[in-house]
């Protein structure tokens, strides 16, 4: 009995400190900022139209810049904005840290079942050997 309590005793603290590890990686990810598309290649607005809807004044930007309907001041004069004069720099930080934090929720998730399970090994143990002998029957 004491070999299985060392057993779940010592997979526990690995499956705990993988968890941890796990975790604090997403975590000093989150503060990191090379997720980012790169500034120098920024990506057509197009891109993100699965991730993100911008609106003006409750239409969408796409609808707007392919009206004509917004344009930039030039000195005195207008110029209308084009779908090329617009880009994006998205953060791809959700697929970067994803698996960290899977990993990092099984392990400690799987601890904290070992854990739980631990003490109830141990008093099963306790129960059956207090149980008073069955009497038989002559």
């Amino acid at each position: 009995m004491r070999n299985v309590r060392l057993t779940f005793t010592i997979s526990a603290m690995v499956f705990a400190s993988f968890g941890i590890v796990q975790l604090g990686r997403a975590l000093q990810d989150f503060h990191r900022n090379y997720f980012w598309t790169p500034t120098i290649h920024q990506e057509p607005l197009e891109k993100g139209k699965d991730s993100f809807e911008i609106y003006v004044r409750g239409q969408l930007l796409n609808r707007r810049l392919q009206a004509g309907e917004l344009a930039l001041k030039n000195g005195e004069s207008w110029s209308p904005l084009q779908e090329r004069d617009v880009s994006v720099r998205l953060n791809h930080i959700h697929e970067v840290t994803r698996t960290p934090l899977l990993l990092g929720v099984g392990f400690l998730s799987a601890a904290l079942a070992w854990l739980v399970a631990f003490p109830g090994m141990r008093s099963g143990r306790e129960s059956e050997g207090s149980q008073p002998p069955s009497p038989s029957v002559t």
